[in-house]
């Protein structure tokens, strides 16, 4: 309200300005002889005079259309356009840098040597997969031995809201004085190895299967780290899809990489998409996942439950 008052005064005081400078033009180049012009002002009807003056009014009303507002407009469309240019051109760069750090990851991949994945990292997989189900959270870090917390803190997990349109469950870090962190990244500490990375992959991922309410369940996965875990697939709704038909798959994790910077590649199943492999970039930094990064994923058995939240 004080910018328009703002606006309007200064339009006001300008218009003004403008109007006494024509007024003192006109007085000084009045001819004597304007007899005639007077005769004619006289003979001017009431409406005609309304008009005259209802035409300065309309004048100091939309005096600030004319001499602020529309500048304003060109000046903020203008403005809008700089600034949707500049976002374009950030969208731009962020997708290059995003194109260019997955060929990097891709190539990496590709020239690293594999590390024997043995039945310890299925087994910690698994057994991580039977503690969500049971809902013993305290555990976890019991069981993902490469992963820690400072002695005062304890990894939990806060359970979604079954209500509104859709709800996901949160790892948080829970503090001695009750205070739950959910940026638990900042305080967990991993083992730069292969097993630390594998552990901190398993516990990024854990927000695949933790309790989904609705809609949230569109990003439910049952990850697959060997032939058993098939008979494990759940369904939405069981439209007799028949698991054999995804055995001759190979579908065994992959883990490669070291130095801080590990590559993996597991196998996960979702009713929005079929089997699929992901292949992920983790990044250890001073013992702290810095970058969780998915350089690729291909579908292996292509499938679609049909079900629209």
């Amino acid at each position: 309200m004080k910018t328009v008052v703002i606006v309007y005064s200064i339009s006001w005081l300008i218009l003004l300005i403008v109007y006494a400078i024509s007024k003192f033009q006109d007085k000084k180049n009045k001819k004597k002889d304007d007899a005639l012009e007077k005769f004619f002002n006289k003979r001017k009807s009431t409406m005609e005079k309304i008009v005259d003056k209802l035409v300065y009014v309309i004048m100091i009303v939309f005096a600030p259309l004319v001499i602020f507002v529309i500048p304003y407009i060109l000046i903020r469309d203008a403005k809008a356009k700089k600034q949707e240019k500049i976002r374009k051109e950030e969208r731009e760069k962020a997708e290059k840098e995003q194109m260019d750090h997955k060929a990097i990851c891709s190539e990496n991949y590709a020239k690293l040597v594999s590390h024997r994945f043995n039945n310890e990292f299925i087994q910690k997989a698994q057994s991580l997969c039977e503690l969500v189900k049971k809902k013993d959270y305290s555990d976890i870090l019991n069981l993902l031995d490469k992963a820690s917390l400072p002695l005062t803190m304890k990894l939990d997990v806060q359970e979604c809201n079954q209500q509104g349109t859709g709800s996901v469950s949160r790892l948080f870090v829970n503090t001695p004085n009750n205070e739950q962190i959910f940026t638990i990244y900042d305080h967990l500490r991993f083992e730069d190895s292969i097993m630390g990375a594998w552990q901190a992959f398993l516990l990024n991922r854990l927000q695949h299967y933790l309790p989904l309410w609705w809609h949230a369940n569109y990003d439910k996965r049952d990850y697959i780290y060997s032939k058993e875990d098939l008979d494990h697939i759940t369904h939405f709704i069981d439209r007799g899809f028949d698991k054999t038909v995804l055995e001759d798959y190979y579908i065994a994790p992959d883990i490669k990489g070291g130095n801080g910077k590990y590559y993996i590649s597991c196998c996960y199943w979702t009713d929005f998409g079929g089997l699929k492999r992901e292949f992920v970039e983790i990044s250890l930094l001073d013992n702290k996942l810095k970058d969780v990064f998915v350089f690729d994923e291909e579908v292996i058995h292509e499938y679609e439950c049909g079900i629209l939240f």
